[in-house]
C-alpha cells in the first residue's frame, strides 16, 4: 500500500446516529460512515466519480475494496500506536520538516499574501530583459557608508542620462573595483527573468520600468542598483525547443553550412536527422532537443526568435557572437491558472524577501490580534485629570537605554563576552499572554544573536536586535497556537503524521522482516519458481535465455602474433579445457621477437546472455575460437560452453521474487492484526452507501 493511500484522517470516532451510522469496527473503536467517507471521497471517491463513462459497478467494486484496506489501515495505526511509533525520534524530525512546511502560509498576513500572490501572477504574464549596474553595500551598512554609495550610483545614472552608454558605464565600473576581470560585451545583462528570480526590491524597480527606461538607485541586500530595462516580453512557461548551432566569430563563416541545412529543412527533411550537422554535442544525437527550457535559462537571442513561432515552426537561420542558429519550436506550455500556481509561489516566498514582508505584517496584526504589547512603544498612561503640557517628551513605559549603553561594538563584531551581572536595570519590555520578556531576556538574544560585519553604532544595533527578537517572540508564541486557531491544519499535519506513522511501520513489520528472513524466503521461492514456464511470456523474466562461457582475448598488434597462429592455439587451448589465464600465457610464450607493445594479450572471462550482448553474432552461438580484425591488433572470442535456457536461482531472481514475498508476508501480518483487533465491518452499512 502506498503512502499516499496511507495519508488518511482517523479521527475519534464520530457520533452514531441513523443516518450516520458504523461502517466498521476496530480494537473497539467505532468508525462511523461520515468518517469513514470522508477518507474514502478525499483518496478515491471524488477522482473516480469524475472519471468519463465510469459505471456503477465500478465505483462499487471500488468501494468495496477500499473497505478492507481501511479496515488494515486502521489496525496498522492502532498497532503502531501501540509500539510507540509516534514518538520516534527519526519520525518526529521529519513530521517537524513536513509541519514548518505547511505551517508557513498560516504565519504571513493573509491580505498581505493575497497582494503578493496576485502580484507574482501577474508579473509572470511577462519576461523582462534587463541590465544592471551594481555599487556593492554591506545590508547594516552606516548611514555615512550608504550616503556615500547612493552618491556615487547617481553619478553613474546622471552619465547614462546624459547620453553615455549604459554597458561602457556599467564596464568601467567592473573594471575600477576590479581591474583584472575579462572583457565583456553587455557588462551587466542579466538575460531574461520573471517574477521570484531576482530579490523582492530589484524585481519590483525592474517591473515598473518601460523598455529603455532606466531607474532611480534600488537598495537591496547586495546594494545600490540602477536597472535598465532592455526588452519585455509575453512570458510563457517550460517549452521544448531543438536547435542547429554552427560554431563561428564571423557572421561570413559558415553561412553556408547553416543556409545549406535551412534549405533542406524546408524541402522536408526531419529536423532531427539535420541536427547531427549541429556543434552542439549535447543535443545532435537528440534531435537538437534542449527539453523544459525557461526563457531565463535560454541565451536573450533565442528568445527574441523563439517568442515569434508556433509548436512546430523553424526560425530562419540567425548569427550571434557563439555563432549561426537555427530553432525549432517543439513545444510551448502556456502560464498555468492562477489556483495551480499558488502553492508553486507559496513554497517560494519562503526564501523570498516579499515573504518577510508579509510576515512584518503578520507580527504587527498578531501584536494586536493577542494583545501583545511593546512598552518601549507604549506612553506611560497621563494620571487622570492631567493633560501632558505642549512639547513635553512622550514618556515610555519602558526603555532600552541600559543595553545601549552596554552593549559594546564588539557585538557587531561577535565579539561580545557577555555575562547576565552587566544587566542591572531588568525590567519588563515584552507582554505576551501568560508571559512577560524583560531587558535580560533581550541581552541574552543579543548575546547569542551577534554578528560579524561592520561597526554598528550601539543604539542601532540593539534597535535592530531588539526588532529581531520581537519578530522572534511573537512568532514562536503564534506557532504554538497554529493547530489550535487553524483546525484544518492541525487535520493536515495528523494525516502526515499518521502517513509516516504507516511507513515506518510497514518498513519495520513487513518490508525489512520479508528482505531478512531466509528461510521464509527460500520456501517462498521453491513454491513460487515451481509454477514458472518457459514458454510462458509473462514468465521471461524468471528465466535465463541461451548463454555462453566465453574468454574475450585482444591481441593490441598483429606483429606480436599473427592472427591464424593465435587461433590455433587457442583453439588446443580450447580442446585441452584450458582457463582464461592458462590461453594468456599459451599467447604470450608465442609472442614475436619484434613485439615492442607493454601489454600486448588481456583476457577477460565473462558469461553472455543471448539479445543482451553484442560479442557474439547469430552464428557462433556454439563452441569454437572466433576472430574479428581491430584498428591494429584483433580480438579472439572463445566459446568455451553454450547453455541452454533455465530458470534463475533464488539469488539470481531475487528482486523479480522479493516483491511477491512482501506481499504475502504482509497479507499474514494483515490476517493477524485483523484478529488481534477484532476488525468487525457492516458490510450491510456498505451496501447502502451511494456516492
Amino acid at each position: 500500500m502506498t503512502i499516499a493511500a496511507m495519508l488518511l484522517l482517523a479521527g475519534a470516532g464520530a457520533q452514531t446516529w441513523p443516518h450516520n451510522p458504523v461502517v466498521m469496527e476496530v480494537g473497539g473503536q467505532k468508525i462511523a460512515k461520515d468518517e469513514f467517507m470522508k477518507d474514502f471521497m478525499s483518496t478515491v471517491g471524488e477522482r473516480l466519480a469524475a472519471k468519463p463513462g465510469v459505471t456503477e459497478a465500478e465505483k462499487r467494486q471500488a468501494l468495496d475494496e477500499y473497505v478492507d484496506l481501511y479496515a488494515t489501515f486502521r489496525a496498522k495505526l492502532k498497532d503502531a500506536y501501540s509500539l510507540g511509533f509516534d514518538t520516534m525520534p527519526n519520525l518526529l524530525e521529519e513530521l517537524k520538516t513536513y509541519r514548518d512546511e505547511l505551517a508557513a502560509p498560516y504565519l504571513i498576513d493573509s491580505a498581505t499574501l493575497e497582494r503578493i500572490l496576485h502580484e507574482a501572477y501577474e508579473r509572470n504574464h511577462y519576461s523582462l530583459r534587463a541590465a544592471h549596474i551594481l555599487v556593492m553595500l554591506s545590508p547594516d551598512a552606516t548611514p555615512e557608508d550608504s550616503l556615500k554609495a547612493y552618491k556615487h550610483i547617481m553619478g553613474l545614472r546622471d552619465r547614462i542620462m546624459a547620453g553615455e552608454d549604459f554597458f561602457a558605464v556599467s564596464s568601467e565600473e567592473v573594471h575600477r573595483l576590479q581591474p583584472d576581470a575579462p572583457q565583456r560585451p553587455n557588462e551587466g545583462d542579466l538575460g531574461y527573468f520573471t517574477a521570484f528570480d531576482m530579490v523582492y526590491p530589484f524585481e519590483n524597480a525592474a517591473y515598473a520600468l518601460k523598455v529603455g527606461e532606466v531607474s532611480m538607485p534600488v537598495r537591496t541586500r547586495f546594494g545600490y542598483h540602477i536597472i535598465k530595462l532592455l526588452d519585455k516580453v509575453e512570458m510563457f512557461g517550460k517549452c521544448d525547443l531543438a536547435h542547429i548551432w554552427m560554431i563561428s566569430q564571423d557572421s561570413t563563416m559558415r553561412k553556408y553550412e547553416i543556409d545549406d541545412c535551412y534549405r533542406r529543412l524546408m524541402e522536408g527533411q526531419d529536423f532531427a536527422i539535420v541536427a547531427h550537422q549541429s556543434d552542439d554535442r549535447t543535443t545532435r544525437d537528440n534531435g537538437g532537443l534542449m527539453p523544459n527550457a525557461t526563457l531565463s535559462n535560454l541565451p536573450p537571442e533565442y528568445v527574441d526568435v523563439a517568442q515569434y513561432l508556433k509548436d512546430g515552426e523553424i526560425s530562419k537561420p540567425f548569427f550571434t557572437q557563439y555563432g549561426w542558429h537555427i530553432i525549432k519550436m517543439v513545444r510551448r506550455d502556456t502560464l498555468p491558472p492562477y489556483e495551480s500556481m499558488v502553492p508553486y509561489y507559496k513554497q517560494k516566498m519562503t526564501r523570498d524577501q516579499r515573504g518577510e514582508e508579509s510576515r512584518k505584517a503578520f507580527t504587527r496584526s498578531c501584536m494586536k490580534r493577542y494583545g501583545i504589547q511593546d512598552l518601549t512603544q507604549t506612553p506611560v498612561p497621563q494620571p487622570k485629570g492631567k493633560k501632558r503640557k505642549k512639547k513635553e517628551p512622550v514618556k515610555m513605559q519602558a526603555s532600552l537605554q541600559q543595553l545601549y549603553d552596554i552593549v559594546p561594538v564588539e557585538a557587531t563584531r561577535n565579539q561580545w563576552k557577555y555575562n547576565d551581572s552587566m544587566v542591572t536595570d531588568i525590567h519588563t519590555i515584552l507582554t505576551l499572554p501568560g508571559k512577560n520578556y524583560t531587558t535580560l531576556d533581550l541581552a541574552r538574544y543579543i548575546a547569542t544573536h551577534q554578528r560579524g560585519g561592520r561597526p554598528l553604532k550601539s543604539e542601532y544595533f540593539v534597535n535592530m536586535k531588539y526588532s529581531d527578537f520581537i519578530d522572534s517572540v511573537v512568532m514562536i508564541f503564534v506557532d504554538s497556537r497554529l493547530e489550535k486557531d487553524n483546525p484544518e491544519l492541525a487535520a493536515v499535519v495528523d494525516e502526515y503524521r499518521r502517513g509516516l506513522m504507516i511507513f515506518n511501520y510497514n518498513n519495520a513489520m513487513v518490508w525489512s522482516k520479508a528482505l531478512h528472513d531466509t528461510v521464509g524466503f527460500a520456501d517462498f521461492y521453491a513454491r513460487e519458481s515451481s509454477t514458472k514456464r518457459l514458454d510462458n511470456p509473462e514468465d521471461s523474466v524468471y528465466f535465463w535465455k541461451t548463454r555462453a562461457r566465453v574468454v574475450t582475448v585482444n591481441v593490441v598488434d598483429s606483429a606480436c602474433i599473427a592472427p591464424a597462429k593465435a587461433a590455433r592455439i587457442l583453439k588446443k587451448a580450447l580442446k585441452k579445457s584450458k582457463g582464461s589465464l592458462e590461453m594468456k600465457d599459451m599467447l604470450t610464450d608465442a609472442l614475436s621477437n619484434k613485439c615492442t607493445a607493454t601489454r600486448p594479450v588481456s583476457v577477460a572471462p565473462d558469461l553472455v546472455e543471448m539479445g543482451r550482448q553484442n560479442l557474439l553474432s547469430a552464428g557462433q552461438w556454439q563452441k569454437g575460437v572466433y576472430m574479428s580484425p581491430k584498428t591494429k591488433g584483433y580480438r579472439a572470442v572463445v566459446v568455451e560452453e553454450v547453455l541452454p535456457p533455465m530458470l534463475k536461482g533464488q539469488m539470481e531472481a531475487r528482486g523479480y521474487y522479493m516483491n511477491g514475498f512482501q506481499n504475502e508476508v504482509e497479507r499474514k501480518h494483515n490476517d493477524m492484526l485483523h484478529k488481534k483487533y477484532n476488525v468487525k465491518i457492516n458490510y450491510d452499512v456498505v451496501k447502502q452507501i451511494n456516492y
